[in-house]
């Protein structure tokens, strides 16, 4: 066996396996605070949140749940920030200070929600998951029927491009 063999695991790229495009029906698993390099200085690093969202009813090939993954900056209120559109999204309302103040992850992990997602090539050329939009998942359940038995999921909103979170200012 050879050094690499005994001390190392080949990773291809991504941390999850990746879906088809379209609606999946999720909760937030985690949200983890993190720094990472600045994208207008790399050379200093900067808060951020890594938000996973888990879905609930379709599976990867090994039989996990898909995970989807969006970071944020750790600012709420302006209204262009990542983080204030994901959130406001996410619960739909946008919130006053005391009410940012006062949210309980732990009630968000609780919810379900629909996460509309592509499958985009990033600049590394891996294939990932881009969220589109993140919404409260309406009363009444699942979203394609039984998703259990098929890991296909619904077609993308037709108002998903009303939905983007503003990764890119020049995508609107």
């Amino acid at each position: 066996m050879t050094f690499f063999q005994q001390n190392a695991t080949f990773n291809e790229g991504g941390e999850y396996e990746v879906a088809d495009d379209g609606l999946y029906l999720c909760r937030l698993k985690e949200i983890e605070t993190l720094q990472q390099p600045s994208f207008d200085d790399p050379s200093l690093l900067e808060d951020k949140f890594k938000f996973v969202f888990e879905a609930l009813e379709s599976v990867d090939s090994k039989g996990n749940p898909f995970r989807f993954v969006k970071f944020t900056k750790t600012g709420y209120g302006n209204e262009k920030a990542a983080l204030t559109l994901l959130l406001d999204s996410m619960l739909g309302k946008h919130l006053t200070n005391q009410e940012f103040a006062s949210l309980d992850l732990e009630d968000i992990k609780a919810r379900k929600f629909r996460v509309n997602v592509e499958l985009t090539t990033n600049t590394k050329g891996n294939e990932i998951n881009k969220i589109l939009s993140v919404k409260p998942n309406k009363a009444g359940g699942g979203i394609g029927g039984n998703a259990s038995a098929s890991n296909k999921p619904k077609p993308k909103d037709d108002d998903a491009d009303d939905d983007k979170f503003g990764d890119d200012p020049f995508e609107k």
